[in-house]
């Protein structure tokens, strides 16, 4: 991801939830077997992306607007040796026309194993992404914020509660997981460390996640995911996802995805790394 100057401060609501458990432990440790228990009802999940992005440029009177509209195949999965976890994009229509044939490619690759093959796929496809000159990115899939968060990378972040906030009726406690070492998740084109930083809203009494907001240290901009119920689909899954940044000189580069059409099938080989 490309440095971009500037802070960005992240507002929540925080609203009172009622008798909770006054120990962040234990909420944790909810969450924690949340995440660990999410990869195998999740693993080999395919849906159907559609994905709104647009860049406003100019000065005053003269500010102009670009859009772009992408439907794409999103995928997730788990790596060979069940490590990590990732979502994989593979577009098909850009502006209402196909830039490759409908013939589930991603489901396909990833039901014969081949994620090493889909993820060169999801890598090429990032340049479908609009305001590239302005932000390279990859990472602007739903589920990032979620390996962050699992407790295999948690020596590698500070947590703490920030809040409680209500989402579509359920209360839920505001959680940051804010990376604190080097050789962090994201990184500079040039290579640099770009210290992310998640605040989950979680439900106190299950750990499920509702709502993640993903920022970064030197970036002004943000990920927004919230998670819902599909038909068929075992857990919560990506319900919208938002994307918004500002650059130094001050474009705005966003986006707004949602997710349908969910389904899920089983590997019949072994994972390729």
């Amino acid at each position: 991801m490309r440095l971009i100057a500037g802070a960005f401060t992240l507002v929540m609501l925080t609203v009172s939830v009622g008798a909770q458990p006054s120990r962040l432990g234990d909420v944790v440790s909810r969450l924690d077997r949340y995440l660990q228990g999410y990869e195998d009802q999740q693993a080999n999940i395919v849906a159907e992306e559609t994905y709104r992005q647009w860049v406003e440029q100019g000065q005053g009177n003269r500010r102009s607007t670009t859009s772009r509209m992408l439907r794409s195949d999103f995928a997730l999965t788990l790596t060979s040796e069940r490590k990590s976890w990732v979502g994989y994009r593979d577009t098909f229509e850009v502006d209402g026309a196909p830039v490759r044939d409908r013939d589930e490619r991603l489901q396909r690759l990833l039901s014969s194993g081949a994620v090493g093959q889909a993820a060169r796929i999801a890598e090429q496809n990032a340049r479908f992404n609009l305001g590239e000159g302005l932000i390279t990115r990859n990472i602007n899939v739903p589920t990032f914020a979620l390996e962050m968060m699992h407790p295999r990378f948690r020596d590698r972040v500070k947590v703490r509660r920030t809040g409680a906030d209500v989402l579509d009726g359920r209360p839920g406690w505001l959680i940051e997981f804010r990376e604190q070492d080097r050789l962090t998740f994201v990184h500079t084109p040039e290579g640099r460390d770009q210290p992310s930083r998640v605040v989950a809203l979680a439900d106190i009494q299950t750990g499920e996640v509702l709502r993640t907001v993903l920022t970064w240290e030197h970036v002004k901009g943000s990920i927004e995911v919230s998670y819902g119920h599909a038909p068929g689909i075992p857990a919560p899954v990506p319900i919208r996802m938002a994307e918004r940044y500002v650059t130094r000189s001050g474009e705005l580069v966003a986006g707004e995805a949602t997710y349908a059409n969910f389904r899920q099938f089983e590997t019949s080989a072994r994972i390729i790394p």
